[in-house]
């Protein structure tokens, strides 16, 4: 028997529905999207972005107004409404996150289940190597990140930057 089972009435299962049949697809209000969150695993994809500087790795790490809890690597949500027939939403997304910060294509590394402060999400990560001075955010030494980091980016730019190492012939 499911823990929900007997969390709702009929009653209460039929005017849930009726309000979800409300919604769209693609952008959910912040509070709906908190509860959904909470309840499914969230499909997400991560940019590590990555530099060389004076032989050692560094990443640029964001603040974001919506999720004040620390820094964290640029990323989004995969939403109902992306599609791969117009050079994929997801990653114009994320690119306006980095606010016009030149970058490379990006690498995939991999995906990862884990655990953040909004629910269980499957991550899609890839890095992208930043070209010239970044429009957003700061960097950071890979092997000596900031106490705010949100706990959750951790394992992301661990294995980004191991595949980074790799690509570039870095020890």
């Amino acid at each position: 028997m499911s823990l929900n089972a007997d969390v709702l009435t009929d009653a209460d299962k039929q005017t849930l529905v009726e309000l979800l049949q409300k919604l769209h697809p693609g952008f959910l209000p912040f509070e709906v999207f908190i509860e959904v969150a909470r309840l499914v695993v969230l499909p997400i994809i991560e940019f590590v972005p990555l530099r060389t500087s004076e032989g050692r790795v560094e990443v640029l790490l964001l603040e974001r107004d919506v999720w004040p809890f620390g820094l964290h690597t640029p990323g989004t949500v995969i939403r109902a409404t992306d599609s791969t027939k117009r050079n994929y939403q997801a990653f114009d997304r994320i690119m306006e996150e980095l606010g016009g910060t030149e970058v490379a294509l990006p690498h995939y590394v991999g995906s990862n289940l884990h655990s953040s402060q909004r629910g269980v999400e499957q991550a899609q990560i890839f890095w992208v190597e930043v070209l010239g001075k970044p429009k957003a955010g700061h960097f950071y030494p890979a092997d000596n990140l900031p106490d705010n980091l949100m706990q959750s980016q951790e394992n992301f730019i661990e294995l980004a930057v191991k595949d980074f190492r790799k690509h570039n012939h870095i020890k």
